[in-house]
C-alpha cells in the first residue's frame, strides 16, 4: 500500500524521485528542484486565496514559494487517510540565527518588504479582521479562569504555585494592552492587510541567491501588520533576554524599508505589552491533565518569570519613545 504522501502527490503532474521527511513536512525531489508537500487545515477557497496572494508577491519582486495545482486544477490533494496537503516551491536555505544581530536584522528586513508588498494587495470588501481586542479579553479571561480553579484546590502543584506568584502582574500588563487596542481600534486607523501570520526565525532564510525570504505562509490571514513584526520581535527578545540593542536593531531595520507612524508604533507597543507567552502557558496547562504536571512547562514558567524584570525594563524604555 502507498504511503499517504504518495497518495497525494499522484494528483500532481509531476515525477518524484525521492521524498524524505522534513519538519511536519515531505521534501519532494522532482528532477529540476524539490517541492514541499504540508498537510493543510482549511477549505479550498482559502487555500486559492493563499494561491492568488502569493503569486501577487511575486509578480511584485519577492520570490516566495508557489503553491502547484493537481492534474484536475485544484489547490488541495488528499491522501487514502482524506487528509489534506498543498505542494509548494521548496526554499531551501538557513533559518535566521537567533545569536547574529545581522541574521535578525536581514529578517526584519524582508518583513518589511512583504509588508509593502501585500499591502498593495486589496482586501475583499466583506472580509472580517478579527478584533485584536476582543482577542486580547479572552486571553485575559483564560487567565482568570485559572486562577479561579486553582483557588478552588486543596493542594497546588508546582506550576499552580508558580501560577499565583505571578499571574496578578501579568494579568494587569493584558488588561492594560486590551485598553490600548480597544481605543485604537475604535479609531479606525490602522489599515487591515493580508499578514504572514507566523513570521519567526523558522520562517525566514537566508537563500543560495543572497536574500532574506520569508517561507510557510499557510497561517496567512487578514490584520495588522504590527502584529507580525510584535511576534518576530516577542521571539527574538525572549532569546535574548529583551536586549534594548536588539530591539532597537529589529526596529531600526524594518523602518530603514517601511516607516511606522505614531499609531503603529502604539499598536506595538500594545502588542509587546500583552502577556502572550504566559497565556500560552496557562492555556497548555488548562487543556492539560492534572493529575501530572509537565516539568517543561513548569520550567519555562519558571524562566519566564525570571526574565520578566528584563522584559518590563524594555517595556518601559519603549514607552518612553511612543
Amino acid at each position: 500500500m502507498y504511503n499517504q504522501p504518495e497518495v497525494a502527490l499522484e494528483k500532481y503532474e509531476l515525477t518524484v524521485s525521492r521524498i524524505i521527511k522534513g519538519r511536519g513536512a515531505y521534501i519532494c525531489d522532482i528532477g529540476i528542484g524539490q517541492k514541499l508537500l504540508v498537510p493543510y487545515r482549511g477549505h479550498e477557497q482559502r487555500a486559492c486565496t493563499l494561491r492568488d496572494t502569493l503569486a501577487f508577491i511575486q509578480r511584485n519582486g519577492m520570490d516566495v514559494e508557489q503553491i502547484s495545482q493537481t492534474k484536475e486544477q485544484c489547490i488541495i490533494s488528499r491522501d487514502n487517510c482524506e487528509d489534506a496537503y498543498i505542494l509548494k516551491d521548496y526554499r531551501a536555505g538557513r533559518e535566521c540565527s537567533t545569536d547574529s544581530i545581522d541574521d535578525m536584522r536581514g529578517g526584519s528586513r524582508a518583513l518589511a518588504q512583504l509588508h509593502n508588498i501585500l499591502e498593495k494587495y486589496p482586501l475583499p470588501s466583506d472580509i472580517e479582521v478579527e478584533s485584536l481586542h476582543e482577542k486580547s479579553q479572552r486571553k485575559c479571561a483564560q487567565i482568570v479562569k485559572l486562577k479561579n480553579y486553582i483557588l478552588r484546590r486543596s493542594k497546588t502543584n508546582a506550576f499552580e504555585h508558580l501560577f499565583y506568584e505571578c499571574y496578578e502582574r501579568f494579568l494587569e500588563q493584558g488588561q492594560k494592552s486590551a485598553e490600548i487596542l480597544c481605543e485604537l481600534e475604535n479609531s479606525k486607523t490602522s489599515v487591515p492587510i493580508y499578514c504572514h501570520g507566523a513570521f519567526n526565525q523558522h520562517n525566514v532564510v537566508y537563500t543560495q541567491s543572497g536574500r532574506w525570504l520569508p517561507v510557510n505562509f499557510e497561517t496567512m490571514h487578514p490584520g495588522y501588520p504590527e502584529t507580525d513584526l510584535a511576534e518576530y520581535m516577542r521571539k527574538m527578545l525572549e532569546k535574548n533576554h529583551w536586549d534594548t540593542a536588539v530591539a532597537d536593531a529589529i526596529l531600526d531595520s524594518y523602518c530603514s524599508v517601511r516607516s511606522l507612524d505614531d499609531t503603529s508604533m502604539r499598536l506595538l507597543q500594545a502588542l509587546l505589552l500583552f502577556p502572550e507567552k504566559f497565556c500560552k502557558l496557562c492555556n497548555h496547562y488548562s487543556n492539560s491533565r492534572k493529575s501530572w504536571v509537565c516539568d517543561r512547562d513548569v520550567d519555562k514558567l519558571a524562566q519566564l518569570i525570571q526574565l520578566s524584570g528584563e522584559r518590563e525594563e524594555y517595556l518601559h524604555a519603549l514607552q518612553a519613545i511612543v
